[in-house]
C-alpha cells in the first residue's frame, strides 16, 4: 500500500459553530456544510479532501469514531487492498463504507473509507477518493 496524501481530518468539539467559523474565516477553507452538529470544510488538496467538525453529541459511527477527539485519513489508490494489508498485519479493521451507498448519492461513487486501530490504540482512517 502507498499513502498518496492525508485526505481527511475529523475533529470533535463542544463548539462546532465557532470552530468551523475559525477554519472558514481564518484558514480560508471552503464551507460545504454549516450545521451546529456537524460541519464540513474542503481542504485545498482535492475535491474529496475534507475537514469535518463534529459536535460532542454527534453519533454516526460510519463517519466518526465515538471515542476519538481527532482522527485523520490516509488516501490510497485501492481501498480494498489497503484493508486486506492492514488486516493481515493483525490490526483491527472496520467495514468499508462506500459514500454513494451510505448517502444515496451517485456523485460520490468510488469514494469510501474504513477505520482501523493502530498499535498506539488510536483509531485512524484509510480512504479512497474518486479523483
Amino acid at each position: 500500500m502507498k499513502v498518496l496524501r492525508v485526505g481527511f481530518v475529523g475533529a470533535r468539539t463542544s463548539n462546532v459553530e465557532a470552530t468551523s467559523a475559525f477554519f472558514r474565516d481564518v484558514l480560508g477553507l471552503e464551507m460545504l456544510r454549516d450545521d451546529p452538529a456537524w460541519s464540513i470544510l474542503r481542504l485545498p488538496t482535492g475535491r474529496c479532501d475534507l475537514l469535518e467538525v463534529y459536535g460532542s453529541e454527534f453519533d454516526d459511527e460510519r463517519l466518526a469514531p465515538p471515542e476519538q477527539p481527532l482522527f485523520v485519513a490516509f488516501t490510497v489508490a485501492d481501498l480494498l487492498e489497503a484493508r486486506d494489508e492492514i488486516a493481515a498485519a493483525g490490526r483491527e479493521v472496520g467495514e468499508v463504507v462506500w459514500a454513494s451507498e451510505a448517502f444515496g448519492d451517485p456523485e460520490l461513487a468510488g469514494f469510501g473509507w474504513f477505520f482501523f486501530r493502530a498499535p498506539d490504540g488510536l483509531t485512524y482512517v484509510v480512504q479512497q477518493a474518486p479523483e
